[in-house]
């Protein structure tokens, strides 16, 4: 299956050139002209990528220089944001072992920063309780520590609920265990989650 669509589990970051060629810093600017300064994201459709873990970092990277996750344009949302639209499989693509690893390094050092959004009290606490029954085995802490799975509590929903939507359909692969839950959850469940993960903006 040709593996293309619209929910990037990091969305497009900046690209100029190989990246191969460029410097940490340079590669470091990149990602922030989507993500934000220090990775900390103001966009609803764009993660925060601030605090994740660096394994999950690495991973995810490495799954986009193999269409192992859709890829679409994105516009630049700092800095020249008249520069032509990239996608995350472009940035990737020209990424070497050692870019991954610094900028897994670099952004899994800087501070995670809850996203400022709505949510309803009685369907945080329903989240919760369906988060502990079908996600705490791999996102605990209430999802907010992971070794090779990214952080859940505090991330822009919107862009939680894109990256899900793809995930029955292949073109975001994930792990077997997680293609089940994701396949066996109804809209009620998945309402119930996205506020309580919504619901944790205190935490650091």
């Amino acid at each position: 299956m040709r593996r293309f669509g619209m929910a990037p589990a990091l969305l497009a970051i900046a690209f100029c050139g190989p990246a191969a060629a460029a410097g940490v810093n340079e590669l470091i600017a990149l990602c922030e002209a989507c993500h934000g300064p220090n990775g900390a994201s103001e966009h609803a459709d764009v993660p925060t990528i601030a605090g994740q873990a660096p394994a999950y970092f690495d991973k995810t990277l490495r799954a986009y220089q193999v269409w192992g996750r859709p890829c679409i344009k994105s516009s630049f949302r700092y800095g020249d944001t008249d520069r032509p639209k990239t996608d995350m499989c472009q940035i990737a693509e020209g990424l070497t072992s050692e870019d991954i690893g610094a900028l897994a390094a670099h952004f899994g050092a800087q501070p995670f920063r809850a996203a400022a959004q709505a949510f309803d009290p009685a369907l945080a606490e329903t989240g919760k309780a369906r988060h502990e029954e079908l996600c705490e085995t791999c996102h605990y802490q209430g999802g907010q520590l992971t070794e090779r799975a990214p952080r859940l509590a505090g991330q822009w929903t919107r862009y939680l609920r894109t990256a899900l939507r793809f995930v029955p359909t292949g073109e975001h692969l994930v792990p077997p265990a997680m293609e089940t839950t994701v396949n066996d959850l109804s809209a009620e469940d998945l309402d119930a989650l996205m506020n309580f993960y919504a619901s944790q903006q205190d935490r650091d």
